[in-house]
């Protein structure tokens, strides 16, 4: 198979397929998930459904202080916080509700999240609530996620060559925590050891790529030697 500059026919997804889940038991959770399901399928525009959505998820929160689906209701704020950022108040919003959110919810296992909300903060509120979550949380996951947050706050390898140190903690301890489909230990690799440029000119061979199809099977690019495909390398913001 060799990389050419045209538009394929074949698809291939690298990402896995959404696997439904069996339904809360604890009414609280379940509350929770049928606001999210409701959002989720509100035909109102981006915007306009955080507004309407927004006192709900307020109300939510504060009706059940202290429990673990108050701090994913806060975790549904923080992301959409990001609806305000042309007014200029996104990070203005975010970062007291995140803040907020580490100083009661400590052993909360999304804190992961907010991670990958990083779009709404700034690269200094990002350095002060990663650092917090390593002090705070007693998990793995969160853990690991925080230092992938530190680790893309500075270059992947430092002036000797090595990897930079967020990097080498998922190089190591934590490279067999879950990350998605994959795990922190092979996302890391790939960030630390690029393909050279010359190894992705039009032409050469494409390098071997491993994932997961559609349908949750696991999948090699080389499967589909001889035949056209198209490489979709795609982002859920």
């Amino acid at each position: 198979m060799r990389i050419v500059p045209t538009l394929c026919t074949i698809l291939l997804l690298l990402a896995g397929s959404v696997r439904g889940q069996d339904p809360p038991a604890d009414p609280v959770e379940k509350e929770l998930e049928a606001l999210l399901a409701e959002h989720e399928q509100s035909d109102l525009k981006f915007t306009e459904g955080y507004r309407a959505f927004l006192p709900r998820f307020e109300e939510f929160a504060r009706k059940h202080r202290g429990s673990e689906a108050e701090a994913r209701a806060t975790l549904w704020l923080i992301q959409q916080a990001w609806w305000l950022r042309d007014e200029g108040k996104m990070e203005s919003t975010s970062m007291p509700l995140a803040e907020d959110l580490l100083k009661r919810h400590p052993q909360s296992q999304h804190l992961h999240l907010l991670v990958e909300y990083s779009y709404v903060f700034t690269k200094e509120q990002r350095q002060a609530l990663y650092e917090r979550m390593l002090d705070v949380s007693p998990h793995a996951s969160v853990k690991a996620a925080a230092h992938f947050g530190l680790a893309q706050l500075s270059p992947a390898r430092l002036a000797d060559g090595s990897p930079n140190p967020h990097y080498a903690k998922l190089l190591g301890e934590y490279k067999d925590v879950k990350w998605r489909e994959t795990t922190y230990g092979r996302i890391t690799d790939a960030r630390v050891n690029p393909h050279a440029p010359a190894d992705l000119a039009v032409g050469k061979p494409a390098p071997g790529i491993e994932g997961i199809d559609h349908n949750g099977n696991p999948m090699k690019l080389s499967d589909f030697r001889g035949r056209v495909v198209l490489l979709d390398f795609w982002g859920d913001w």
